[in-house]
Order: structure tokens, then sequence, then C-alpha cells
């Protein structure tokens, strides 16, 4: 898909025009194409159909790393700095979403990224997946009537970040090989927030956790919320490094004059018979809570690692299916379940958006009922593993 320089120069002058809504906009659509993932344009794509190619985990990533770096993917870049700077700078609230592979928190220069991309865009209310936090911040781990603690980042004593602390005995042994021993670092954190003006955080461990209890969903804002709860969800069987994996949902309201609620999580990674369906029973616990709260201004994200049908062609459904662990079915029902439960719309906003993590489609979806616009952020900081998403 190569463009003249004329054409990119058209696309340059548009972000600069106000867009009511870049989420329903041809350049919306136009800027998603421009990362259509790899797999499904020529020569992966004949190779997957007809040689029925698969790829390991670090192929993945060079496949991601070449989309990155390709020309298309270089104006990607670009024009979607240009959208966010552009038209997010009168926005009420800037939310920023990202799974940030927790570890990377512990190297200087994947941290950096990861802050850097903070600074840059300076969001209003940050919402993170796979977080690793102080190991003393408060957890939400065993929240009383789902009511949840709103830590003020001043009052933290003492910022110190560990990998593995407290986490399950096949977890702990891994990383201390991996590493040659836990790995920390201290006076790190705290600071850069509070120097960007961020005041406030609602830390949810989940109840079940094989990661340790620094480990989880985490709100971070400017402005202390009116109000926070957590919804620990179920594990149903589901294991992993020899304990127990459940999910937690955090919410948060904000905006007295006119209160709106953020809701971010992360559901479980795989949804097959052998793993009791857990995820498609996490998104009724939520569905449940949701309903309860009846407000007409919601917003809902997370890496819900689940495809929107919608975003695809029936062509590019077959080649993810095919790429798929022992070819299950590609995991639908759960974006679909949210879609008829009548709380956020009909589908996400960020619909027609293709790629966002390793394996080469978007699992993380943007649901609102106030907001109308996002954008990704292309980036590697996260070692490919996912991608930021903004939303106005």
């Amino acid at each position: 898909m190569a463009k003249t320089k004329k054409s990119l120069a058209s696309d340059k002058h548009k972000t600069k025009k106000k867009v009511s809504n870049i989420s329903s906009d041809k350049l919306y659509r136009k800027l998603n194409n421009l990362i259509k993932p790899l797999i499904f344009t020529n020569p992966l794509k004949n190779f997957i159909l007809n040689k029925h190619l698969t790829f390991t985990p670090q192929e993945y990533i060079t496949i991601s790393q070449t989309l990155y770096e390709s020309p298309n993917g270089k104006t990607y870049r670009v024009l979607s700095n240009n959208i966010l700077k552009n038209h997010s700078k009168d926005a009420e609230n800037l939310i920023l979403y990202m799974n940030f592979k927790s570890h990377n928190i512990l190297d200087d220069i994947k941290r950096a990224k990861l802050y850097n991309i903070i600074e840059l865009y300076n969001p209003t209310v940050i919402c993170l997946s796979e977080a690793l936090l102080p190991n003393k911040l408060y957890n939400n781990k065993k929240p009383k009537s789902n009511s949840a603690r709103i830590v003020s980042i001043n009052s933290i004593k003492d910022d110190t970040i560990t990998q593995p602390y407290k986490a399950s005995k096949l977890f702990a042994e891994k990383k201390i090989h991996d590493n040659n021993g836990p790995k920390s670092i201290k006076n790190k954190w705290k600071s850069f927030f509070l120097k960007q003006g961020y005041n406030y955080i609602v830390f949810a461990n989940p109840a079940e956790c094989p990661w340790g209890e620094n480990w989880g969903n985490c709100i971070i804002t400017k402005n202390k919320p009116l109000d926070a709860q957590v919804l620990q969800m179920g594990s149903y069987g589901k294991e992993i490094f020899g304990a127990p994996e459940s999910r937690n949902m955090i919410i948060i309201k904000i905006n007295e004059k006119n209160p709106e609620y953020i809701c971010t999580t992360q559901l479980n990674d795989r949804d097959d018979i052998a793993n009791k369906n857990t995820r498609l029973k996490q998104a009724k616990e939520i569905i449940t809570f949701l309903k309860k709260i009846k407000s007409k201004k919601i917003t809902f994200v997370g890496d819900l690692n689940s495809v929107n049908k919608k975003s695809y062609t029936e062509s590019e459904l077959n080649i993810l299916k095919l790429l798929n662990l022992n070819q299950n079915p590609i995991p639908v029902a759960t974006i679909n379940l949210f879609n008829r439960s009548n709380i956020f719309g009909k589908y996400p906003i960020n619909t027609h958006q293709k790629y966002e993590c390793i394996y080469q489609k978007c699992v993380t979806q943007v649901y609102s009922t106030k907001y109308k616009n996002n954008i990704m952020i292309f980036t590697d900081a996260t070692d490919f593993d996912h991608q930021p998403i903004f939303i106005w």
C-alpha cells in the first residue's frame, strides 16, 4: 500500500483540521489500513493458506517489528501522533489504556519508553493492565462490598517494585532462575508520577494471582476520583504455574458536576473447554455488575483477549483461525455478549482496528457511551506484546 508524497502531505494536512469523530471518519479506517497485519497480505497470506505456515512467538515479534519499521508503519506513527496531539488538546478528558508488559518496568530503557508516552501525551486518566507496582501499595485484593481504597501517591513511603513478590512457588522459581535472583527497582516510580501531576491510584491485585501481590490492573489520575470499586472475578478452575488465576475490574467515578464512570479490566487469555470457558463467565460477571450502576456515561476498556468480528473480513477471520492455538475458533463470544448487553452501544468504538498485539490482531476493545474518539499509538515499548490506545 505505497503512498505518494502528495498523498502523505494531504493526510498530514487533514490531521490539522478539527475532526468531530475520528472513529467514524474515513481517516480512521485509512490509518488502520496502514498497519494492516502482514499476515493478511502476501507473501505471508499465501504461505499461511497454502503451506499451513504457523509462527513461533519470536517470529510474531519479527513480523510486528517489520510492520513497525515499514514505510506504512512509520507513516502511521507520524499521522497518529499528529491526530492525537491536535485533536485531544481541548478534550475534557484524555484516557490512556495500555497492557504494559509487567517486568518491563524493571528495565531502564523500556520503563523510559513507557514514561515517555505518558509525558508526551499527558493523559488525564491512565488505565494499566499487567502492571507491576510498588510492593507496599494497597492492593484491594479483598475489597469489602466492592469498595476500593483510593491511594494518594504522595503517601507511598517506599516505592520499591520487586519481581517475584509473594507469587506462586513455580512462577517465583522461574523468575529467580531467569533473572539470577529477584529483580527490583527503587525511587523510580513515585517521583515520576508526581512530577507529571498524577496524585492518585487505585490498584487491584486479583484475588487468586500466581504472578504476585504487586501485579494487576490500576487506574492513575491527576484528580481524586469521587468513588472507586473493584470487582474480583472468579478463576473458574483456570490454573497456571500451579496456582489458580482469577481477574478483576476497576471502576472509578469522576467529574462531580457531570459524573461518569471509567472501567478497566483484563480477561482470561484462553477460553476453551479445557479452561472452563472462564473468559465468558468473567464477562457475564462484568455485565451484571455494570448494569447495577445505571449510568448513561460509562467507558469500558481493557485487554479482553477477544476479537471484534466486525473489524475483519471473512478471509481475515479464516487466517486468524488457522493461526489460532490448535486452530480453535476465533474468540468472538465475549465481544458478542458485550455488544448485546445494551450498556455501551452496539460495537466497540475502535471497530475496524485490526492490529494491536503480538499475535497480529486487536484484542483490546474500547466501549464508551460518552467518548467517540480513539487512536492507537504504535510503539516498541512492550516488545510488541500490546499497544497503547488513547480515548477522548
